[in-house]
């Protein structure tokens, strides 16, 4: 029995059982201020890996950071201060986030020891790595989901969790947040409420939060890529310290269609290309980069003319 079990695993491990689709509205070429980023289904049918290009000092020069090493055979790789013989791989798994439209979150595995999810939203082709999704509340359980919004005591709200900040897809994994956030949104303010990192077991039950004459009924607990985060301590059931409401006037607040994601004073972390989709088109750019030459710095010292006598 033993000698059979062992013989499945090893086939398990030489054949994958599973191979991940990346959805078609993230495929193609995404640029942000210091790097592209581009997304193309593995060609053998194996787990997707990221295609990372950085740009290197101070964009004049963009880096194939990061990629599959048979990317090295369609197009060589240049060797240089900048560029390293072989790339990064950084294979990547990219699962939606139940009940949200345009959220999802990718997971990579850097090594035995370390590992990152981040959650990000797509709206009109932008990626925001910082969101916040919308999280219904049962008041006759106490459960919460998703989506949805709260009345209670004849005052409607909708609350929107957020979830671990992220710098964005990036070569090194992330330490987990001390801190993350759920919106309270009511009509021209919303409030922003704190919950912090605890070894507490998970819970499901509500809690009281209350300023001044506002009362709200949010979750005790939020769990985000893997961590657990609490608004009390302890067994309490209100939160202390409360702070004062934010007014909604001359806040950068983006919605996605259906209102399930929310973007709060964030700029997009990357844009698509929308005219370079393929591999080719990306290696066109980087191509064209590379061959721009940086004009001569100006002399430190003015240049002054020789002067002859009689002039």
């Amino acid at each position: 029995m033993k000698k059979g079990f062992l013989i499945v695993l090893l086939l398990a491990l030489i054949f994958p059982v599973f191979s991940q689709e990346i959805p078609a509205k993230l495929q193609g070429i995404w640029e942000g201020k210091d790097r592209f980023i581009f997304f193309e289904n593995a060609a053998d049918d194996g787990n997707p890996e990221f295609v990372i290009i950085l740009k290197e000092y101070y964009g004049w020069y963009y880096d194939r950071a990061a990629e599959p090493v048979e990317y090295s055979e369609k197009e060589p790789r240049t060797r240089n201060a900048a560029t390293h013989k072989d790339p990064e791989v950084i294979p990547f798994t990219i699962n939606e986030l139940p009940d949200v439209t345009d959220a999802w979150q990718l997971s990579i595995t850097y090594s035995k020891h370390y590992s990152n999810t981040t959650s990000f939203a797509l709206i009109d082709d932008k990626i925001y790595v910082n969101m916040y999704t919308k999280y219904d509340i049962n008041p006759s359980t106490g459960s919460g989901t998703a989506i949805g919004s709260l009345t209670s005591d004849s005052l409607s709200y909708s609350l929107y969790r957020g979830w671990q900040h992220s710098d964005g897809f990036i070569l090194n994994s992330q330490p987990a947040d001390e801190n993350i956030s759920l919106l309270i949104m009511q009509d021209d303010k919303f409030y922003d409420v704190r919950y912090w990192l605890t070894d507490m077991d998970y819970e499901t039950s509500l809690v009281t939060f209350k300023y001044k004459d506002d009362t709200f009924m949010v979750p005790k607990h939020l769990f985000a890529e893997g961590t657990n985060y609490s608004s009390v301590n302890g067994r309490s059931k209100k939160i202390r310290n409360t702070q004062p409401a934010f007014s909604k006037e001359n806040q950068n607040i983006i919605y996605n269609s259906d209102k399930t994601v929310l973007i709060l004073n964030d700029e997009p972390y990357l844009t698509r290309v929308t005219d370079k989709q393929t591999f080719e088109d990306l290696m066109q750019i980087i191509k064209e980069a590379n061959a721009r030459r940086k004009p001569d710095p100006e002399p430190i010292f003015p240049v002054k003319l020789p002067t002859f006598p009689g002039e």
